[in-house]
């Protein structure tokens, strides 16, 4: 269980219970042991919602990059494909296979799990390719809204605004509706809803539709959220632009923040330089999750960058000033 997300007005570990287990009815279809083959930009939204650990429970053995060529060599019975609805993934797909009968590998089954939504397009495009009729099971896994932490839920569709605004595709809005029906399923229908803009219209008469298909069929759960409040990214251009002014915003800044981790440099964990101790610095970069389950971090992300000083001043004094009985002894 994933504590930060258990506490709080609205426990959002709920919703992510929820996703985990669709996608344990999807690893126990494909019986024996697998390899998943990963998109490459899944990977980390992906880590928030199912570790290794969990895919390991369901016989996973081997994890690789979706790349062109030859898939490595793996004892497994079954590939599972997890891809974005991307025609050129599909294309990649399709070479993977080809070279696995063109290697005379062992027999295997290949599966693809379309995340967040299946595409006929796609299929068509493996049609073409030939390679359609080698995959033993396609599915869609609705990961829409994403658990980052106990107030803060995301999509990471990075190219929202240039597909409804440049390209005039409007499929993301869909998925956004989508994602906010099943909150609702969870959590129970949100009396009111607000929104400002045509993108914010047009997800809100989704919603109402799909509310009406399914009428009936909607569990009988009290209301957690009180209101919806939809803004399109167009109402205020500039935000965006403006320089993070607290703790959490200077971090993301100066190293950037990706799926609630943060990549920080090597040599700020070396206590020595390299010609004091005669050892090679650390190359890899120190990889470090932030969220609410750090207590500390949880009280200062928020806070000015300015004073965030003080706080940990105060801090340093509490823990002080708790170990001061123990010094005597500590010294000896």
């Amino acid at each position: 269980m994933a504590m930060h997300l258990s506490y709080g007005r609205v426990v959002l570990n709920n919703l992510r219970e929820a996703v985990r287990k669709e996608l344990r009815e999807f690893l126990d279809k494909c019986e024996g042991n697998k390899a998943i083959v990963w998109d490459e930009y899944l990977t980390g939204p992906f880590g928030l919602i199912a570790q290794y650990s969990l895919l390991k429970e369901h016989e996973v053995d081997k994890m690789f990059t979706l790349k062109e060529g030859r898939l490595p060599q793996a004892d497994v019975k079954n590939i599972i494909f997890f891809v974005r609805p991307k025609l050129e993934l599909m294309d990649i797909i399709a070479d993977n296979i080809r070279c696995e009968d063109r290697h005379h590998a062992p027999h295997r089954d290949f599966h693809i799990l379309f995340l967040p939504r299946r595409s006929l397009l796609c299929e068509q495009r493996l049609k073409e390719q030939g390679q359609l009729v080698n995959i033993t099971h396609i599915e869609e896994y609705s990961l829409d809204l994403i658990p980052f932490d106990s107030d803060l839920m995301s999509m990471e569709v990075d190219s929202a605004f240039r597909e409804c605004y440049l390209e005039n595709d409007q499929t993301v809005l869909f998925h956004v509706a989508k994602g906010l029906m099943t909150l609702q399923s969870l959590y129970g229908t949100i009396p009111q809803i607000f929104g400002k803009g045509d993108c914010a219209r047009l997800v809100a008469s989704m919603m109402l539709r799909m509310k009406r298909e399914f009428a009936g069929s909607q569990n009988q759960i009290l209301p957690v959220f009180d209101k919806l409040l939809l803004l399109d990214r167009n109402v205020d251009l500039l935000t965006p632009l403006a320089t993070q002014l607290t703790y959490e915003g200077l971090i993301d800044e100066m190293y950037g923040i990706q799926n609630t981790y943060v990549k920080l440099p090597p040599e700020k964990f070396t206590q020595r330089k390299q010609n004091e101790s005669g050892q090679d610095l650390p190359i890899e970069p120190k990889k470090l999750q932030l969220n609410s389950a750090e207590e500390l971090y949880a009280e200062i992300r928020d806070k000015n960058f300015n004073a965030v000083g003080s706080v940990l001043s105060k801090k340093a004094k509490i823990i002080s000033a708790a170990f001061e009985p123990l010094r005597p002894f500590l010294t000896i």
